[in-house]
């Protein structure tokens, strides 16, 4: 089986140098990385001036809105998209002949795609400059649970599409939930901040938020680890049985 895996990431290596929009996902962290650095302080300069409004101490805002969000959803469309993508094209027929299961090569998509967002994370957010190194530390396991996040999303975008165009048009829904909502307790003056925790990637959201506030984020990365098993579980479950995992065509 280890050999079945290593073939597959080769195979994914080699794809990524013909597929335009995994080689626009690879260099989306050097894009999101300048607007983050060079816009911020232009756009902080020009609210001081103009408004008198101190952007500084929302910082860890712009980075959760433009770095850590945008990671989840990223990651986890383009990962969902390229299952869909194989089983369009009957490339997974090859697995149907193989004596690699269904589940291991679903479980290295889940892992791969957990793995990338989470090093994106680590990457855009500590070249970004805003970042205070005292955050560094703290921010490891909330790149992982992002990354948990964006196997939701992947999970999700397989439950409902049965094809690439379906697809597209998942991710399109998903993204004001995955990279909008979370963000909302921060401008709502609300004891009901938690009912946003049906939206996954709010857990990591709010664990960076309250570890730069230098408060306790740790019971935020816990039951966002909770609910993210608990969601994974569910939406692999559903999958098996709905028959929407990805199967090879007859």
């Amino acid at each position: 089986m280890p050999g079945f895996l290593t073939a597959l990431a080769r195979n994914d290596m080699r794809g990524a140098r013909r597929d335009l929009l995994v080689s626009g996902v690879l260099l989306a962290p050097l894009v999101w990385i300048a607007a983050v650095r060079f816009g911020t302080p232009l756009v902080t300069r020009f609210l001081a001036e103009r408004y008198r409004f101190d952007l500084v101490p929302h910082y860890p805002l712009v980075l959760v809105g433009f770095l850590l969000l945008t990671s989840a959803i990223v990651i986890g469309a383009v990962v969902g998209l390229l299952v869909l993508e194989e089983r369009d094209a009957g490339t997974l027929i090859a697995l149907q002949v193989s004596p690699l299961p269904m589940r291991a090569y679903l479980g290295y998509r889940g892992l791969l795609g957990v793995t990338v967002t989470a090093v994106y994370v680590l990457a855009t957010m500590s070249a970004s400059d805003l970042l205070p190194w005292r955050l560094l530390l703290p921010l490891v396991p909330i790149a992982l649970l992002t990354g948990c996040s964006a196997l939701v999303v992947t999970l999700v975008i397989l439950l409902l599409a049965k094809n690439k165009v379906e697809g597209i048009a998942v991710v399109r829904a998903l993204g004001i939930v995955v990279a909008g909502l979370p963000l909302l307790p921060t401008f709502l003056d609300t004891d009901w901040d938690l009912a946003f925790g049906l939206v996954p990637s709010y857990w990591p959201a709010q664990a960076f938020l309250t570890a730069a506030g230098g408060g306790a984020w740790w019971p935020y990365l816990v039951a966002g680890l909770a609910y993210h098993g608990l969601l994974i579980a569910l939406l692999y479950r559903g999958l098996i049985r709905g028959g929407s995992a990805p199967r090879p065509e007859a």
